[in-house]
């Protein structure tokens, strides 16, 4: 039977059937049983190890609130807070401060909301705010409990922060609350201290699936910025836990353990890169796989060795000089003193090598010509990418790009129902200056305005030209006495600015429409942004009627 298979049959037939049976087939049998065993048990190990990563961590932040709830609720029984004079209360609370750095302040109000002593902002200059009676951290330690908020934006800085407010009681009467302020870097460095090694990391993220943590993977901010994978948010926004592997925010294949954590109202994710996970935990299995492949070549070596014999020498040294061939060695003149067929054979050989040579020439020729090609064409596609979100005068972002931000940063803004502002900005009796000194003279003055905007941007706000002389400055997740301010200072710079345009020195003044709003989470994107342009060309339509050089405000954050 083996005769017939083997020997009785050409010599390609004969090394294909072999490759067949004793490698191929193998190969499959024992890698496929190999493969599935092992990815069966690694998965369990890496799933195991990170429950336990994920219990621990949980555990490790339920002590660390029940640290900071009991600390608090210790100090709020201090008769000092009950009949308070203002200055001992604030030194009660500096050194309670000492005593637990967590807290970057501690506040103590009345119970009608009233700030009464806030020690860290008094000492520091800043203003303090005067009310906390719609905040629900003070409506819940009214009621009686020591209460912890969710994950919310400072009205003082914008920075993410947790609350921890208790209620004060005299003769068991509820009389104030002191809160404590945590910023959210103190539990998400908690995490990320026991991470599940170099290529894993711990986070954390609101039940609305923004990450609050910074990702150790990347250099840009990622704290209310990323908005994670369906996977893991559908199961922790209804307060469960699971399991499963999936494409992360970085769109890379992960093992995670996942979880809510209601004492601090957050998610916790354990993620492990799938590939490294793998190497990391199969050790046994592919020395299994090595030990099979091992069996497997010195099958083959048997066989080539058994059925080398039976091949010519002329053959021999026709492979020599095939291999040759195949490492790029195309000049190799084959001369067999063999058969006829072995010469014609050989003569094939030879042509088929001037071929190739000839065809790896042009082969190089056309690839050289192509790369020139592709990186003329890269480079023009850059520069018509810039070309299309810039002002070709000033270098600031266009009207297109200012749009297009503009229906992102409010879309944004819906989601987090956050502020939201639009300065629109125009020159006063900038004709007077085009007619007065010429057209040229006005585009150095409009540049020179740009640069006194860009100077003026914060990091996460969007300039450009809309178009003339008017400009557009988006400002998200800011206050509106705040963007006021902003705009106040605009205003001030360009009216103390003196233009040097073709030695002419010109004074210029602005005048400035605002608008601050919450975008209704019913109502259309599109819309909002149509609203917002409307209300900025409001506001600068105003301030222009008014005298010039003014700043006027439209604040509908609260319905107006």
């Amino acid at each position: 039977m083996l005769e017939k298979l083997i020997y009785n049959q050409r010599i390609r037939t004969s090394i294909l059937f072999g490759f067949i049976l004793f490698i191929i087939v193998p190969t499959l049998l024992v890698g496929i049983f190999s493969f599935v065993q092992s990815i069966q048990v690694i998965e369990r190990s890496v799933f195991q190890t990170l429950e336990y990563l994920s219990t621990s961590q949980e555990n490790t932040i339920n002590t660390w609130v029940k640290d900071r709830k009991t600390f608090i609720e210790g100090l709020a029984q201090d008769n000092q807070l009950t009949d308070p004079e203002a200055q001992d209360v604030a030194n009660l609370l500096l050194t309670a401060l000492k005593m637990d750095s967590n807290f970057l302040t501690l506040v103590l109000v009345d119970k009608d909301g009233v700030i009464k002593v806030d020690p860290t902002n008094q000492a520091m200059g800043r203003e303090v705010e005067a009310s906390v009676i719609d905040r629900e951290y003070f409506q819940q330690a009214l009621i009686g409990h020591t209460y912890v908020s969710e994950v919310l934006l400072s009205r003082s800085n914008n920075e993410p922060v947790m609350f921890f407010a208790t209620p004060i009681r005299k003769n068991e009467e509820i009389v104030g609350v002191l809160f404590g302020v945590v910023h959210i870097e103190a539990i998400t460095q908690l995490v990320q201290h026991n991470y599940p090694g170099d290529y894993g990391e711990s986070y954390l993220v609101s039940e609305t699936g923004l990450m609050l943590s910074q990702s150790k993977f990347t250099e840009q901010p990622t704290a209310f910025r990323l908005q994670m994978k369906e996977v893991p948010i559908e199961v922790i926004v209804k307060g469960g836990a699971g399991k499963s592997i999936y494409q992360n925010y970085l769109d890379k294949r992960v093992f995670g353990v996942y979880r809510w954590l209601p004492e601090i109202q957050m998610g916790l994710v354990v993620e492990k890169e799938y590939t490294r996970a793998l190497l990391e935990y199969g050790l046994t299995t592919y020395i299994k796989v090595a030990i099979s492949s091992i069996l497997i070549i010195s099958l083959f070596i048997l066989y080539a060795m058994y059925y080398s014999r039976r091949l010519s020498q002329p053959i021999e040294l026709l492979v020599d000089e095939v291999n040759h061939i195949a490492e790029g060695s195309y000049r190799s003149i084959i001369d067999l003193p063999a058969n006829k067929e072995l010469k014609e054979l050989a003569r094939a050989i030879n042509h088929m090598s001037n071929s190739q040579l000839e065809n790896k020439n042009q082969l190089n020729s056309l690839i050289q010509r192509l790369e020139q090609d592709a990186e003329s064409l890269y480079e023009e596609k850059n520069k018509l990418a810039r070309i299309s979100i810039t002002d070709e005068l000033t270098g600031l972002h266009n009207r297109r790009y200012l749009r297009q931000e503009l229906h992102r940063l409010t879309h944004l803004s819906k989601s987090l129902q956050k502020n939201i502002s639009v300065l629109s900005l125009d020159l006063d009796r900038f004709k007077v200056v085009n007619d007065t000194y010429g057209h040229d003279t006005g585009d150095i003055v409009l540049k020179e305005f740009a640069n006194l905007l860009r100077s003026s941007q914060r990091g996460t706000d969007v300039v450009g030209r809309f178009g003339g002389e008017e400009f557009i400055v988006i400002i998200p997740f800011v206050g509106g006495r705040q963007v006021k301010e902003i705009a106040e200072r605009i205003r001030q710079a360009v009216s103390d600015f003196t233009f040097d345009a073709n030695h002419n020195n010109i004074h210029v003044t602005v005048s400035i429409g605002v608008v601050t709003l919450i975008p209704s989470p019913d109502e259309p994107t599109q819309k909002v942004v149509e609203q917002l342009l409307k209300e900025a060309d409001k506001g600068l339509y105003q301030a222009k009627n008014s005298g010039r050089n003014k700043v006027i405000h439209i604040d509908l954050t609260n319905g107006n």
